[in-house]
């Protein structure tokens, strides 16, 4: 009797699993429904960058670099934006301190970022713009 129950289940259970629909997702070609409050690469937007610097302040792991200049009209404005990707661990920390309404800096759905050297994972504000890679 223990040797049937032995064979039985597991066979029970393959022949249950072999009528299900399968889970793999054949990648390149398809690819998987990401969730609404998924946090992807950062979309930035430079013009309406107010310099304050408090995304530079908060994060963690020091990746955003921002060069703000002075205007003659005595207010800050954002000159350069970097993050370095390969150091980001994308935790949103960024967005969430942004005081503008609507943020100037969001998180896309975009999460392909993988790139052949380190030198690539510096995205400029350019890169950055509507969450979308410039190509080089």
């Amino acid at each position: 009797m223990r040797i049937k129950s032995l064979i039985a289940k597991p066979m029970l259970i393959t022949l249950k699993h072999l009528f299900k629909k399968p889970v793999t997702v054949q990648y390149p070609e398809e690819k998987l429904t990401l969730a609404e409050r998924y946090r992807g690469l950062h979309a930035y937007d430079l013009e309406r960058c107010i310099g304050c610097a408090s995304c530079v302040k908060i994060c963690p792991n020091k990746c955003i670099e921002l060069r703000v200049s002075i205007t003659p009209e005595k207010k800050k404005k954002a000159e350069e934006y970097n993050i370095y990707i390969g150091r980001c661990m994308f935790c949103g920390l960024c967005v969430e301190v942004c005081p503008l309404k609507p943020k100037v800096i969001t998180m896309t759905q975009e999460y392909e970022l993988a790139c052949y050297d380190r030198p690539s994972l510096v995205y400029d504000a350019g890169k950055l713009r509507g969450g979308r890679k410039s190509e080089p």
